[in-house]
């Protein structure tokens, strides 16, 4: 039996997957530990209807920029790995100037698509003319959301220490920026403010921690001059798919929360984010695992073959549900608890979706991480379905339950949603 167990957890693979995973995790739990603390100060500062305008006009920009955004830092790695195995700079300076040069239009395109969709916003969620006029400020940092490219250089070169510094660049300003305003008194439009400058940091911070990165291995592409090597017609196409399924994704982060502010109100908005926040203990350690599990089942379906690729993408995802399954059931059970420490307790109605949104993870854990197995192989195209047909399960469920249910209806919807979705890409990683 215990031979059986070693069988299954070792491996090298696994050893690099949960050693990158634990790097990202050290600077995200840092980062989790502090944006619950700014998550607190701000909503004790403003009440269940203003958090809800903060939560609202952060989810519209974060709406906007996952719709613009290319996910040019899977190509770089799906596209990246063998160029460097194979020793070809050319091709990779390249691949960067494609991706590099194609995440400055998106970006450029998305501040206008932002600016010209707050009027819609600001009637729909009932917005004061104050804190309209600080979402047209925040349309200037969705840029800083949206930069993908140097976040896919760094993965590639395993530079987790670097990243797991990064990652808690945002939540340290946005702590910052919320003590301040705790002690000399803010509303919504000041937070906003706060969230606008940690965007602003968070994409500086990412394309200097990337660009140096290049210029440090000579592999920093002149992004004016003509490419020193053709542009394979498979990168644009990949990116595509890949923003189509990542935009579809946003069915289960941020484009709910709108749903609900739209739906129900400001107020149910900031409950809906206050456990998605809460349960985010689970979520952030899910996306840095899936981040450090990428690369290395690339490089697996790259060297290795499908069999040993399919092998360690089980194993990952029965190892990560392991270790989440204690943090589950403490959420489960002590969830107005948990709400009451981190918000106050005029928040306690979130305390049933906080225990949802925690039974919800471990659904997370194995859709994401059979994702990255699907793209590893280079189907992006299976990827694009699976998020259509559980965006679609999704939709219909919010739509059936939240005039049903309430705001309680969100967290139930978006199990259904991730079911469907491991039904579908399980299917492809074992036939394929």
């Amino acid at each position: 039996m215990r031979a059986a167990i070693r069988a299954v957890f070792a491996s090298p693979s696994i050893d690099r997957i949960f050693r990158n995973a634990g790097k990202l995790l050290r600077g995200k739990a840092i980062a989790g530990l502090l944006s619950l603390a700014y998550l607190g100060i701000a909503a004790r500062s403003l009440g269940p209807q203003d958090m809800g305008a903060l939560v609202l006009a952060h989810a519209y920009a974060m709406t906007i920029a996952g719709v613009m955004r290319f996910q040019s830092w899977q190509a770089v790695i799906r596209f990246g790995v063998p160029m460097i195995a194979d020793n070809k700079p050319a091709d990779f300076r390249a691949l960067m100037r494609f991706t590099i040069r194609l995440d400055v239009l998106t970006g450029a395109a998305a501040m206008a698509l932002a600016a010209l969709g707050v009027p819609l916003a600001a009637r729909l969620f009932h917005w004061s003319d104050e804190v309209t006029r600080v979402v047209y400020v925040y349309c200037l940092a969705v840029p800083g959301l949206i930069a993908a490219t140097p976040t896919g250089i760094l993965r590639l070169f395993g530079r987790f220490e670097l990243l797991s510094l990064q990652l808690t660049l945002m939540p340290a300003v946005r702590l910052a920026g919320a003590l301040t305003l705790w002690a000399l008194g803010g509303g919504a439009a000041a937070f906003i403010a706060v969230w606008i400058l940690s965007a602003f940091a968070n994409g500086a911070s990412l394309w200097i921690l990337g660009l140096r990165d290049l210029r440090r291995r000579g592999l920093m592409p002149d992004l004016l001059a003509p490419s020193e090597a053709p542009t394979d017609r498979a990168w644009l196409p990949f990116m595509i798919k890949t923003n189509l399924s990542s935009t579809i994704d946003m069915v289960h982060g941020s484009l709910p929360v709108l749903i609900v502010g739209a739906v129900l109100g400001s107020a149910a908005a900031s409950f809906l984010q206050i456990a998605i926040n809460a349960t985010n203990v689970l979520a952030h350690p899910t996306n840095m695992l899936n981040q450090a599990t990428y690369p290395e089942l690339a490089e697996a379906a790259n060297s290795r073959g499908r069999k040993e690729m399919v092998a360690l993408t089980f194993r990952s995802i029965l190892i990560a549900i392991a270790f989440a399954s204690p943090v589950v059931l403490t959420f489960v059970f002590f969830s107005g608890t948990v709400v009451t420490l981190i918000a106050g307790a005029h928040f306690l109605p979130a305390a049933p979706i906080v225990a949802l949104m925690a039974v919800s993870q471990p659904l997370r854990i194995a859709s994401v991480m059979l994702d990255s197995a699907v793209l590893a192989r280079g189907h992006a195209g299976a990827s694009l379905a699976a998020q259509v047909v559980s965006a679609i399960v999704h939709l219909g469920a919010l739509a059936i339950l939240l005039p049903l249910a309430g705001v309680i209806g969100a967290p139930i919807a978006l199990m259904l949603g991730r079911t469907s979705m491991i039904a579908l890409l399980g299917a492809r990683v074992v036939s394929d």
